[in-house]
């Protein structure tokens, strides 16, 4: 049987099962699924190859060999993964994928759904809803200069069970330069806008929300334009704290021990794209600087030299602002921003 994505989503009583291959589902996925592939990559590249030069009737043979030895294994972790739920089945588009596990399921007395047209569905439903959404929440826009910890206040707040929307978190991006070092990979348009439709859904009854001052973009993905137009109509909160005080929350941040080699790399191939604003000079000396471990050093030059300069609209004597805030104790300011939260809700 198969389920509009509508369905699905108010019943709670299902849970969606991925079966695309991991490659797929690491791009993109609808939130909450689980990940149990009918092929691995491998597999599905190989296919996608026969399929085109040998035509469907070979790619669908050599698919029922592959698949064939793994069905047990399949249905047992498809019923032990779900529990009392039922299992809604969705591959790419809702074509053989689903359809041949939905009918070995069904063979087998499980009741099973499938998820009609697949993830295209559920993408094509969450750009359907952002592009008419609206936002019924005020927002609070927090701003401040790079190391101010508007990230840490954000999960401080939530914390608090004070409603927040980590737009970084859900784009994992730090949203410069330097946003995506680290060791996680930043998310997909799809995903993200999964995502962030998710949580102003849940949050969607609240009179205020909490979010960071961000532009049309966070590194590769995009926001939606009622979300932006609403961070400009928010109440405007100006974050500050001293340099040595950004500095050492950066440096936190961006730790050598908690970054990789590849991370590092990472860093370091950021650092050339600012050739051209900082000067090849500039550039190479923060690169040998790094080399030499002295992050420090490296830390306060992009502050002052970069961040400070080229982010204008969080500088404390640029912008007019509804409130101000010390953020050098972030205890203090969560309260005073939970302060704020309460006093313009009552």
């Amino acid at each position: 049987m198969e389920i509009e994505i509508e369905d699905a989503l108010m019943r709670s009583d299902l849970l969606f099962i991925d079966i695309r291959s991991p490659g797929e589902y690491k791009e993109s996925s609808i939130p909450g699924s689980v990940n149990i592939p009918l092929f691995n990559d491998r597999e599905y590249r190989r296919l996608g190859i026969l399929y085109h030069k040998q035509g469907e009737h070979d790619a669908r043979k050599a698919a029922l060999n592959i698949v064939a030895p793994k069905l047990p294994l399949l249905v047992d972790s498809i019923t032990e993964v779900c529990g009392d739920k039922i299992p809604v089945l969705y591959c790419s588009r809702g074509g053989m994928r689903s359809l041949s596990l939905y009918q070995v399921l069904s063979l087998t007395g499980i009741t099973v759904l499938r998820l009609k047209q697949g993830y295209k569905a559920y993408r094509r439903f969450v750009r359907k809803k952002l592009a008419a959404y609206e936002l019924k929440s005020k927002l609070i826009v927090l701003y401040g200069l790079t190391g101010v910890g508007k990230t840490a206040l954000l999960k401080m707040l939530f914390t608090s069970e004070i409603p927040v929307i980590d737009l970084e978190g859900l784009a994992r991006h730090r949203g410069s330069v330097f946003g995506a070092v680290g060791p996680e990979a930043p998310r997909s348009q799809k995903d993200f806008d999964a995502l962030l439709l998710q949580q102003l859904d849940i949050l969607s009854e609240e009179p205020y929300l909490i979010i960071e001052g961000e532009g049309r973009k966070i590194g590769n993905v995009y926001l939606p334009v009622f979300l932006v137009e609403a961070m400009k109509m928010g109440y405007q909160v100006l974050l500050t704290a001293p340099l040595e005080t950004r500095v050492e929350r950066i440096i936190g941040d961006y730790s050598p021990e908690l970054l990789s080699d590849r991370s590092l790399e990472e860093l370091k191939n950021a650092l050339g794209l600012l050739r051209r604003r900082l000067g090849h000079k500039k550039v190479d000396t923060l690169l040998k600087l790094i080399d030499e471990g002295e992050y420090r050093s490296v830390t306060e030059i992009l502050c002052t030299d970069y961040y400070d300069h080229y982010y204008s609209d969080s500088r404390p004597e640029s912008a007019d602002f509804d409130k101000r805030i010390d953020a050098t104790d972030l205890n203090k300011a969560a309260r005073e921003i939970e302060i704020l939260v309460s006093n313009l809700t009552n």
